[in-house]
């Protein structure tokens, strides 16, 4: 069992490595791990896997986090018509979940957690990593029901135009034992999250807290109540 542990650490790091190799060349590499750039590229080309003693020194030093920080928030754009765009992270989805994993054990590994929440759509991709990561269920909050044949939890959600619209939980993915992490990609006000932690906890379910991506200005924590809120990013 160990050695398979070790084989997966050490195939870990080289997905690693390849998906940093989209941004800094060999030389850029060498010098952040202090490994000899001929042996970083046959790591990444495929001809050899790092040993343990590498992997372990390499995993260490990307999991320092502000290495992680830095770089991936340099992967947000925010638009000139105050657009979040949080797409290109997932273009680094190891380091990503890397992250997701230290903020996890930071802030919630002392809490139960059954299962993974998230509203559709943007947050789908973080809450589908996050729940890799975690080897947890996941469940989707969605605007619509997908058929009149099943039970669906629905709590009203206002718009930021004033609109009422609703968001629905199936019934048969939730139940009172269920400790839920909910995730989502961007949070501004907080009215789409405090909306889905109301629906999570009229299924009879507790939520345990909130890990956002990116979180803009401070207006949410004016409408969070009780819920401990994480952003991997403030913006």
């Amino acid at each position: 069992m160990q050695k398979d542990k070790d084989l997966r650490l050490r195939l870990t790091v080289v997905d690693l490595l390849k998906e940093l190799k989209n941004s800094f060349t060999y030389k850029e590499l060498a010098k952040i791990f202090n490994i000899q750039e001929s042996l970083l590229c046959r790591y990444v080309n495929g001809s050899t896997i790092p040993s343990e003693v590498h992997a372990k020194e390499i995993l260490d030093k990307l999991k320092s986090r502000d290495f992680l920080v830095k770089f991936l928030l340099n992967k947000i754009i925010i638009h000139d018509d105050g657009y979040i765009d949080t797409s290109r992270l997932l273009f680094y989805p190891n380091l990503l979940k890397i992250l997701i994993e230290m903020y996890y054990y930071r802030f919630f590994e002392n809490k139960e957690i059954t299962k993974i929440a998230t509203v559709a759509v943007n947050g789908i991709p973080f809450a589908t990593l996050t729940a890799e990561a975690l080897a947890k269920p996941l469940i989707i909050i969605k605007k619509h029901k997908d058929s009149m044949f099943i039970d669906y939890i629905d709590e009203s959600l206002k718009e930021a135009d004033g609109v009422i619209t609703s968001i629905f939980l199936r019934k048969d993915y939730i139940s009172k034992n269920d400790k839920i992490l909910l995730i989502d990609d961007v949070i501004r006000s907080g009215k789409t999250i405090t909306t889905a932690t109301k629906l999570i906890r009229k299924s009879g379910a507790d939520i345990v807290g909130v890990l956002v991506i990116a979180s803009v200005g401070n207006e949410w924590s004016k409408h969070i109540n009780g819920v401990p809120i994480k952003p991997l990013f403030v913006l």
